[in-house]
Protein backbone atom coordinates (compact mmCIF):
# COMPACT_ATOMS: atom_id res chain seq x y z
CA UNK A 1 0.00 0.00 0.00
CA UNK A 2 1.68 3.43 -1.22
CA UNK A 3 1.70 5.91 1.45
CA UNK A 4 -1.10 8.15 0.12
CA UNK A 5 -3.73 5.05 0.47
CA UNK A 6 -1.68 4.89 4.39
CA UNK A 7 -2.74 8.57 4.73
CA UNK A 8 -5.97 8.13 3.41
CA UNK A 9 -7.39 5.29 5.11
CA UNK A 10 -5.67 6.53 8.92
CA UNK A 11 -8.35 9.89 7.69
CA UNK A 12 -11.30 8.41 7.56
CA UNK A 13 -11.58 7.21 11.09
CA UNK A 14 -10.82 10.43 12.30
CA UNK A 15 -13.54 12.34 10.28
CA UNK A 16 -15.60 9.55 11.43
CA UNK A 17 -14.48 10.33 14.93
CA UNK A 18 -15.29 13.75 15.03
CA UNK A 19 -18.78 13.28 13.47
CA UNK A 20 -19.70 10.74 16.60
CA UNK A 21 -18.05 13.90 18.90
CA UNK A 22 -20.34 16.33 17.30
CA UNK A 23 -23.28 13.98 17.55
CA UNK A 24 -23.30 13.64 21.36
CA UNK A 25 -22.82 16.90 21.65
CA UNK A 26 -25.74 17.92 19.93
CA UNK A 27 -27.98 14.75 21.99
CA UNK A 28 -26.25 15.93 24.93
CA UNK A 29 -27.24 19.42 24.62
CA UNK A 30 -31.49 18.91 23.50
CA UNK A 31 -31.41 16.87 26.43
CA UNK A 32 -30.49 19.32 28.99
CA UNK A 33 -32.64 21.76 26.98
CA UNK A 34 -35.45 19.66 27.42
CA UNK A 35 -34.83 19.63 31.24
CA UNK A 36 -33.90 22.66 31.87
CA UNK A 37 -37.58 23.91 30.02
CA UNK A 38 -39.58 21.37 31.68
CA UNK A 39 -38.03 22.76 35.09
CA UNK A 40 -39.08 26.39 34.29
CA UNK A 41 -42.38 25.31 32.97
CA UNK A 42 -42.88 23.29 36.89
CA UNK A 43 -41.76 26.59 38.59
CA UNK A 44 -43.85 28.52 36.80
CA UNK A 45 -46.55 26.90 37.08
CA UNK A 46 -45.78 26.33 40.82
CA UNK A 47 -44.96 29.99 41.27
CA UNK A 48 -49.02 31.08 39.53
CA UNK A 49 -50.10 28.65 42.50
CA UNK A 50 -47.85 30.33 45.26
CA UNK A 51 -49.37 33.61 43.66
CA UNK A 52 -53.17 32.91 44.38
CA UNK A 53 -52.42 31.65 48.01
CA UNK A 54 -50.41 34.85 48.55
CA UNK A 55 -53.74 36.50 47.87
CA UNK A 56 -55.56 35.29 51.05
CA UNK A 57 -51.96 34.53 53.48
CA UNK A 58 -50.15 36.88 55.42
CA UNK A 59 -47.17 35.10 55.10
CA UNK A 60 -45.98 35.48 50.63
CA UNK A 61 -44.09 32.36 49.03
CA UNK A 62 -42.43 33.10 45.64
CA UNK A 63 -40.51 30.33 43.85
CA UNK A 64 -38.64 32.05 40.56
CA UNK A 65 -36.61 30.58 38.16
CA UNK A 66 -34.97 32.17 34.95
CA UNK A 67 -37.01 35.41 36.16
CA UNK A 68 -37.37 38.86 37.25
CA UNK A 69 -40.34 40.19 39.40
CA UNK A 70 -41.45 43.57 41.16
CA UNK A 71 -43.00 42.65 44.37
CA UNK A 72 -44.72 45.90 45.79
CA UNK A 73 -46.26 45.18 49.41
CA UNK A 74 -47.94 48.29 51.02
CA UNK A 75 -51.37 48.08 53.44
CA UNK A 76 -51.43 44.33 52.80
CA UNK A 77 -51.50 41.83 56.16
CA UNK A 78 -47.63 40.72 55.77
CA UNK A 79 -45.84 38.86 58.24
CA UNK A 80 -43.05 37.91 56.39
CA UNK A 81 -42.04 36.15 52.70
CA UNK A 82 -40.31 33.09 51.68
CA UNK A 83 -38.31 34.00 48.04
CA UNK A 84 -36.63 31.71 46.02
CA UNK A 85 -34.64 32.94 43.13
CA UNK A 86 -32.14 31.19 41.07
CA UNK A 87 -31.03 32.63 37.73
CA UNK A 88 -33.05 35.98 37.59
CA UNK A 89 -33.81 38.83 40.00
CA UNK A 90 -36.15 39.87 42.56
CA UNK A 91 -36.95 43.40 43.96
CA UNK A 92 -38.87 43.78 46.99
CA UNK A 93 -40.31 46.47 47.94
CA UNK A 94 -42.07 47.23 51.36
CA UNK A 95 -41.42 51.14 51.26
CA UNK A 96 -45.65 51.60 51.64
CA UNK A 97 -45.34 48.73 54.26
CA UNK A 98 -47.81 50.00 57.86
CA UNK A 99 -45.37 47.65 60.42
CA UNK A 100 -47.53 46.28 63.60
CA UNK A 101 -45.05 43.79 64.48
CA UNK A 102 -41.79 42.55 63.35
CA UNK A 103 -41.59 40.61 60.26
CA UNK A 104 -39.23 37.33 58.70
CA UNK A 105 -37.85 37.39 55.20
CA UNK A 106 -36.58 33.69 54.23
CA UNK A 107 -34.44 34.36 51.14
CA UNK A 108 -32.54 32.19 48.80
CA UNK A 109 -30.75 33.10 45.90
CA UNK A 110 -28.49 31.45 43.04
CA UNK A 111 -27.01 33.14 40.34
CA UNK A 112 -29.48 36.33 40.53
CA UNK A 113 -29.90 39.27 42.69
CA UNK A 114 -32.28 40.26 45.22
CA UNK A 115 -32.99 43.32 46.72
CA UNK A 116 -35.11 44.40 49.36
CA UNK A 117 -36.10 48.16 49.88
CA UNK A 118 -37.54 48.32 53.79
CA UNK A 119 -39.77 51.42 55.33
CA UNK A 120 -38.07 54.28 56.62
CA UNK A 121 -37.54 54.24 60.96
CA UNK A 122 -37.16 50.18 60.67
CA UNK A 123 -34.49 47.94 62.00
CA UNK A 124 -32.87 45.28 60.03
CA UNK A 125 -31.48 41.94 61.24
CA UNK A 126 -29.73 40.13 58.72
CA UNK A 127 -28.12 36.51 58.79
CA UNK A 128 -26.49 35.64 56.03
CA UNK A 129 -24.47 32.77 54.78
CA UNK A 130 -22.67 33.70 51.16
CA UNK A 131 -20.67 31.11 48.73
CA UNK A 132 -19.47 33.38 45.98
CA UNK A 133 -21.68 36.52 46.31
CA UNK A 134 -21.99 39.51 48.53
CA UNK A 135 -25.03 40.75 51.20
CA UNK A 136 -24.80 44.91 51.08
CA UNK A 137 -27.08 46.50 53.96
CA UNK A 138 -27.06 50.18 54.02
CA UNK A 139 -30.18 50.47 56.52
CA UNK A 140 -29.12 52.69 60.15
CA UNK A 141 -29.96 51.47 63.48
CA UNK A 142 -32.65 53.01 65.61
CA UNK A 143 -33.70 52.88 69.07
CA UNK A 144 -36.92 52.86 71.15
CA UNK A 145 -39.60 50.37 72.25
CA UNK A 146 -41.88 51.08 69.18
CA UNK A 147 -39.44 50.29 66.78
CA UNK A 148 -40.16 47.40 64.85
CA UNK A 149 -37.49 44.76 62.86
CA UNK A 150 -36.99 42.75 59.78
CA UNK A 151 -35.28 39.72 59.99
CA UNK A 152 -33.57 38.67 57.30
CA UNK A 153 -32.14 34.60 57.28
CA UNK A 154 -30.32 34.48 53.23
CA UNK A 155 -28.25 31.99 51.69
CA UNK A 156 -26.63 33.55 49.01
CA UNK A 157 -24.81 31.24 45.57
CA UNK A 158 -23.07 33.04 43.32
CA UNK A 159 -25.37 36.03 43.58
CA UNK A 160 -26.22 39.13 46.13
CA UNK A 161 -28.30 40.62 48.64
CA UNK A 162 -28.63 44.64 49.26
CA UNK A 163 -30.72 45.94 51.22
CA UNK A 164 -32.23 50.14 51.77
CA UNK A 165 -34.34 51.93 53.75
CA UNK A 166 -36.91 54.35 52.24
CA UNK A 167 -35.73 57.88 53.13
CA UNK A 168 -37.53 60.35 55.06
CA UNK A 169 -39.43 63.38 53.71
CA UNK A 170 -36.58 65.90 55.22
CA UNK A 171 -33.56 63.38 53.58
CA UNK A 172 -35.34 64.05 50.12
CA UNK A 173 -35.28 67.52 50.30
CA UNK A 174 -31.83 67.49 51.01
CA UNK A 175 -30.96 65.52 48.25
CA UNK A 176 -33.39 67.56 45.73
CA UNK A 177 -30.91 70.59 46.94
CA UNK A 178 -27.66 68.34 46.46
CA UNK A 179 -28.87 67.63 42.81
CA UNK A 180 -28.87 71.34 42.05
CA UNK A 181 -32.11 71.76 42.14
CA UNK A 182 -31.51 74.91 44.53
CA UNK A 183 -29.29 76.42 41.73
CA UNK A 184 -31.49 76.03 38.97
CA UNK A 185 -34.16 77.92 41.08
CA UNK A 186 -31.36 80.92 42.29
CA UNK A 187 -31.19 80.96 38.10
CA UNK A 188 -34.36 80.76 37.76
CA UNK A 189 -35.42 83.56 40.42
CA UNK A 190 -32.42 86.02 38.75
CA UNK A 191 -33.75 85.74 35.35
CA UNK A 192 -37.46 87.01 36.95
CA UNK A 193 -35.89 89.73 38.25
CA UNK A 194 -34.03 90.90 35.47
CA UNK A 195 -36.73 90.50 32.85
CA UNK A 196 -38.19 92.47 35.96
CA UNK A 197 -36.16 95.41 35.84
CA UNK A 198 -36.01 95.71 32.38
CA UNK A 199 -40.13 96.12 31.48
CA UNK A 200 -39.43 99.04 34.52
CA UNK A 201 -36.43 100.64 32.69
CA UNK A 202 -38.70 100.20 29.64
CA UNK A 203 -41.75 102.08 30.92
CA UNK A 204 -39.35 104.54 32.71
CA UNK A 205 -38.08 105.68 29.30
CA UNK A 206 -41.79 105.26 27.80
CA UNK A 207 -42.45 108.14 30.63
CA UNK A 208 -40.06 110.36 30.30
CA UNK A 209 -40.91 110.47 25.96
CA UNK A 210 -43.92 111.15 26.98
CA UNK A 211 -43.11 114.06 29.71
CA UNK A 212 -40.83 115.62 27.13
CA UNK A 213 -43.78 115.39 24.23
CA UNK A 214 -46.11 117.14 27.05
CA UNK A 215 -43.23 119.78 27.32
CA UNK A 216 -42.70 120.47 24.08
Amino acid sequence: MSKMETGYASAEPKKGKLLRRLMKIVFVYMMVDSVVSKYAEYRKKRNEKLEGENKDSAYKSYDLFMNSKEIRIGDERFSGANIKNCLGGVNLDLQELKMYSDVFLNLSNVFGGISVKVPYGVNVKCDSKCMFGGVSCTVPEYEGDEVHTIYIEAKITFGGLAVNAAKCSDETVEDMFEEGVLESISKEINVVKESGGSRETGSAVALDGQDAAGIK
